[in-house]
Formats: C-alpha cells, structure tokens, sequence
C-alpha cells in the first residue's frame, strides 16, 4: 500500500485555477507493450464465444492513453477499428462499459450528454449528474469535444431539448462563468451572497430562482461553501432543505446535485453508485457511468466516502449486486476492497 499511496501523492497536483487533485483507481501500467495487448485482444475476439476475460483484464488496468496506443496497434494487425471489433465481440452492459473506456474522459462524458438528448425523452437524470457535477475546465473540454464529435453546440443542443429555469440553469453552468478560487476570503461578498439566496427563497413568497442561478454558477466553489455556512445564520434551514421546500423536480435535483458537489463531490457520486445500486440489480447504466468517468479521476476518494457512508465497501457492493463479465469488469476498474 505504501507505494500506492505515494504514486498518489505524486499525482494530486495541487496546482492553482481550477484543477482538482486526482485519485485514479486506473492509473498507467509499467512496462507497456501495446503491440502484445493488441494481439492478445485480437486473439481473444476471434476466439470462440469470445474470451472476455482477458478483454476486461487488459482494457480495465491501462490509462486511456494507454487504450489509444493498443487501439492503434490493434488497426495495424487486425485492419479494423477496435471499438467496432468490441461492439460486434460484446454485449449488453459490458459492451457499453469497454467502449466506454475506448474514449477519453471528456469524449465519454460528451457523447453521454449527447445520448442523454437524443430521441423522444431527455433523460434528465444523466444531464443534471453530469452539468452540475463537472468543473470549469472539465466542460470547457467537454464542449470542444462535443463540437468535434457531433458539429454541434452543447449550448445549442441542451437550449433546444429543455426549457423554462431548468434550461436557464444548465445553460449557465455549461457557460463556464464561474470565478476562479481565490486567495482572498471576500466576507463581505460572502455575506451578501449569503443574505441574497435567503431573501430570494425562504424569506419570500415563492422563488426568485434567477437569483439562485447566478449565484450558483458564477462563484467560486470555496467562496460557495462559506456562503452555504453563512447562510444558516440567516435561515432557520440549510441550504439543501430551502432547496426542498422551494424548488421541485429537475429544478431540486440540479441544486441539490450542485450543492453536494459544492460540498463534496466524491461524497456525491459515492450516494448516486449507492442510489443506482439500492435494489435487488443495479440501474447498470448510472453504474457504469460514474466507474467509466471517474476511475482515472477521482474513484480512489470515491471509494473512501462509500465505505464511509454506506458502511461496507463499494467492491462488496458492486460484487453483490451485479454478475458476470460486466461484474468482473467493474471490480477490476473499482481497483480493490476497502
């Protein structure tokens, strides 16, 4: 454990702006030959009902990075793409999970915001987790790769598939008007902020939800903790009740998940795997989701806040409410019991 731990402390690069350190559980593998990965992927697709198995073991313990270089390897020796070759090779959740992890975080969470838009419904549920959870620079690169992938706008895309304060919302979050943090604590802007989202919500009949929104994602995230702090000396409740009692459906998710993610974004994604993992299966989808986008992110501290929330390990929990290969899958990417 010691080398882990001190791998780790290498990569939490606590550089100013808006770079959150990082807790990869998927973390480049010493000693990488590409060229034998490829082979040994191409082997195990043109096997016979398909060798999942050593699939998921290399696929799920390399970087991305790493997945780029065997992708190219693999077109050398195979002559077709790769991901085309695990879409025809795998099915169901484990297919969605291994080209997940086919593209680059930004790519991912890009073409999930893109799924989450398409067709008939929106499926809200993914647009709020993944708007409101990301920061400045994530979606910055998020919106750059959107553009590439589908020549479109996010901004665009999200402004025609929603509508009213849900759509004002998002929009301002994908915008990317937050203030950087700084080093000076401003009090009294912290007490004005404090006092506005009082006066805009409990404090009055009914909601001024425009106030909210722009205090919300325009501010700094230490700033916002200290305003939430604040806040409870004005209001008899805290931030997230006022939220329960003002605001209802997408409109409570998108502040409640904002919130949480102010407070403690690991903590938040640890309550959506416990949430997508309550019943007797998995809501495979969310599951997927948070393991593929955040296992070279932060999954290490997620994990932590798991354990400490729900009491027993994500590896347990992920081990008792799903199987087989997509199962083996994610054990492997959740890197280990706690």
């Amino acid at each position: 454990m010691a080398l882990v731990s001190e791998f780790l402390g290498q990569l939490t690069l606590s550089y100013g702006g808006d770079i959150d350190p990082k807790f990869p559980t998927v973390v480049p593998v010493p000693d990488f030959d590409p060229a034998r990965d490829a082979a040994r992927i191409d082997t195990a697709i043109k096997t016979k009902g398909v060798d999942e198995q050593t699939i998921i073991d290399i696929l799920t313990r390399r970087s991305y990075e790493q997945r780029r270089h065997i992708a190219f390897e693999y077109e050398r020796i195979a002559k077709k793409d790769l991901s085309t070759a695990l879409k025809g090779a795998l099915s169901g959740s484990l297919e969605a999970l291994m080209l997940g992890l086919m593209k680059s975080t930004a790519q991912y969470d890009a073409s999930e915001l893109k799924a989450s838009m398409k067709g008939l419904g929106t499926d809200e549920e993914s647009l709020i987790e993944i708007v409101c959870s990301r920061n400045n620079e994530e979606m910055v690169e998020i919106k750059k790769v959107y553009r590439e992938l589908f020549k479109k706008e996010l901004e665009k895309d999200i402004a025609g598939d929603t509508s009213g304060n849900f759509a004002k919302l998002l929009l301002s979050l994908v915008q990317t008007k937050r203030d950087e943090p700084s080093n000076v604590v401003d009090y009294e802007k912290i007490d004005e902020d404090a006092r506005s989202l009082y006066e805009a919500g409990v404090k009055r009949k009914g909601t001024d939800v425009t106030t909210w929104i722009s205090i919300m994602s325009q501010r700094s995230v230490p700033h916002l903790q200290k305003v939430f702090e604040r806040y409870k000396s004005y209001s008899p409740y805290d931030m997230k009740e006022s939220i329960r009692k003002e605001v209802k459906g997408d409109m409570e998710k998108s502040f409640l998940t904002l919130v949480e993610c102010f407070e403690n974004k690991q903590l938040y994604f640890a309550s959506r795997l416990g949430e997508a993992m309550k019943a007797k299966g998995a809501k495979e989808k969310v599951v997927t989701r948070v393991m593929v986008s955040r296992c070279e992110v932060d999954l290490m501290k997620i994990r932590t806040e798991f354990k400490r929330l729900h009491r027993r390990s994500l590896y347990q929990t992920i081990a008792e409410h799903t199987k087989g290969d997509y199962q083996v899958a994610l054990l492997s990417l959740c890197g280990g019991d706690d």
